[in-house]
């Protein structure tokens, strides 16, 4: 099991230098609005690629009070009873801000890959009770999000797809140009676009199969089946070849629109994702906020199994204002996650007397006495 024992902050957000020893399972942060709960999950959620669950401006990371115009998130990881010590850091060059992580003191790229192989970060944020209700984008980067936790090279497919994107789009800004450059460009934006396609499918399947695993060992709840929603293809049942020459053709007739509007009317970035409560086949979007509580949940501890048995890599989960609309389905869950899955778990509230239900399965922290 791998699970940050320690995170130690300085000038971090409203931090100016914060501790926190964090036990292995469950762990509760209760305060006030604004005593920086929330802040210290992002910290965890930044040892991940990317600009943390809250996807910010690095330099907007760094606390207002500060000085020197850096931060600094200390902390220790276990994995398989070895300590990892892991620095990272804001590094300003030419007026540019990045974020480099350090792990055992190095900064090279094997380093941090063998770092990213022993863990994926799972996040729950308050917006995604209503997830099924929110835009298809929010849909499709929670379900990216997962995918990353599985296969971490999927970061470089999205960042490739968008850049060929953007490109193809300056190059019919020119109107004139050469045709085979664009017809280059296009099947570059095809494959990528159909390698993208391609493991949200496949991640969705095995999904399913963990949802409909869940539901076996609890017949009260929800079953659900996740699908995308795309007007370039419904399912993947035919041939690479002839999927690519679809979506080329369609690249192709699309041009003058996509001059007009930008971007392309086409591809994975305009998918959707859904779900649906079988076998009624009711629209998740049907659901309550609580409901969707439920299936946001059921799909988190889908997420983990699957991580758990498939992958040999350990989820660490993060709950951030998980207490509203807890009704008994979503206790149980929460429940589950603790006491069956065995993986670390990081909770905030503002009132220690909303996790009651957990009794004394979890390390509670008052934030505000911090």
């Amino acid at each position: 099991m791998g699970f940050f024992k320690q995170v130690k902050l300085e000038n971090f957000r409203n931090f100016e230098q914060y501790k926190i020893n964090l036990d292995k399972n469950c762990n509760i942060l209760f305060g006030n609005n604004g005593s920086g709960k929330t802040n210290i999950l992002e910290s965890i959620s930044l040892f991940e690629k990317g600009n943390g669950f809250r996807k910010d401006k690095i330099n907007n990371l760094v606390n207002y009070k500060s000085k020197i115009n850096i931060f600094k998130i200390i902390a220790s990881f276990i994995n398989n009873h070895n300590e990892i010590n892991l620095l990272l850091f804001n590094q300003i060059n030419n007026n540019k801000t990045k974020k480099i992580l350090s792990v055992n003191n190095s900064t090279s790229r094997d380093s941090i890959k063998y770092f990213e192989s022993m863990f994926s970060i799972i996040s729950f944020l308050p917006e995604m009770e209503r997830l099924f209700l929110t835009s298809p984008a929010i849909r499709r980067n929670f379900l990216d999000q997962l995918i990353y936790g599985v296969d971490k090279s999927y970061s470089k497919t999205l960042s490739e797809y968008k850049k060929k994107v953007f490109e193809r789009y300056n190059i019919l800004k020119n109107k004139i140009f050469d045709k085979e450059w664009i017809k280059k460009i296009e099947n570059d934006i095809v494959d990528l676009g159909i390698l993208i396609y391609t493991k949200r499918y496949s991640h969705l399947k095995k999904l399913n199969s963990f949802l409909k695993y869940s539901q076996k060992l609890n017949k009260t709840l929800y079953q659900i089946e996740l699908k995308i929603s795309d007007k370039l293809f419904n399912d993947l049942e035919e041939s690479n070849d002839k999927l690519k020459d679809i979506f080329l053709n369609e690249l192709k007739k699309s041009r003058n629109f996509d001059l007009i509007v930008g971007g392309s009317k086409i591809g994975p970035h305009k998918s959707d994702i859904i779900g649906i409560n079988l076998p009624s086949n009711l629209n998740i979007n049907r659901f309550s906020t609580g409901q969707q509580k439920t299936v946001v949940l059921l799909i988190i501890i889908s997420q983990c199994r699957y991580l758990l048995e498939a992958m040999n890599r350990n989820p660490i989960v993060l709950f951030d204002e998980v207490c509203s609309h807890l009704d008994n389905d979503n206790r149980s869950l929460l429940l589950e996650i603790i006491e069956s899955l065995n993986v670390q778990t990081i909770m905030t509230g503002t009132e220690e007397k909303f996790f009651s239900f957990l009794s004394t399965k979890g390390t509670y922290f008052n934030i505000d006495k911090s």
